[in-house]
């Protein structure tokens, strides 16, 4: 048995080669989470049983959802930002990165690289979704009733599109 031949022992191989121990799991098929670089990065194997998916909290949604943020977001998605998709759990209103990575491609170093990846994709778009809270509503809002202020002055650079 090769080491992609199966979810858990592509797991276990990726943990020796970081050198963890693997967290236990209730039932075979339960997601495994590996904090890694300050971020918990979970893998889980799809329905088919052929691929990893990788998944990261990026955290809370703005509260413009259906504006500028989302818009970024989906044009991201639609440009595959770098292998990584951004997914929305509607209930929680928190944002995932989320990647896969065929479990017979799925050998130590190209997890890792997936997971690195994946691990600087959420962290950049978890930057980008606070700095987007911190836009000051109220004030943009007057810059908006000034006929000589530009309509994207006070907005950060990475919802203009």
């Amino acid at each position: 048995m090769t080491p992609h031949e199966s979810f858990d022992t592509c797991m276990r191989a990726f943990a020796d080669a970081l050198g963890v121990a693997l967290p236990e799991r209730a039932d075979e098929g339960d997601e495994v989470v590996l904090a890694i670089d300050g971020t918990e990065v979970s893998f889980r194997e799809d329905a088919g049983g052929g691929t990893v998916v990788l998944a990261a909290d990026v955290g809370e949604m703005p509260p413009d959802a259906a504006g500028a943020f989302a818009a970024v977001a989906l044009q991201a998605n639609y440009a595959a930002a770098g292998g990584t998709a951004l997914s929305l759990d509607d209930e929680a209103g928190e944002l995932f990165a989320t990647s896969s990575l065929p479990l017979a491609l799925a050998d130590p170093d190209a997890l890792s690289r997936a997971v690195e990846d994946l691990v600087d994709t959420a962290a950049e778009w978890s930057r980008l979704a606070t700095a987007f809270l911190d836009v000051d509503e109220e004030a943009a809002l007057s810059r908006a009733d000034d006929e000589d202020a530009s309509p994207l002055s006070g907005v950060p650079d990475f919802i203009r599109v």
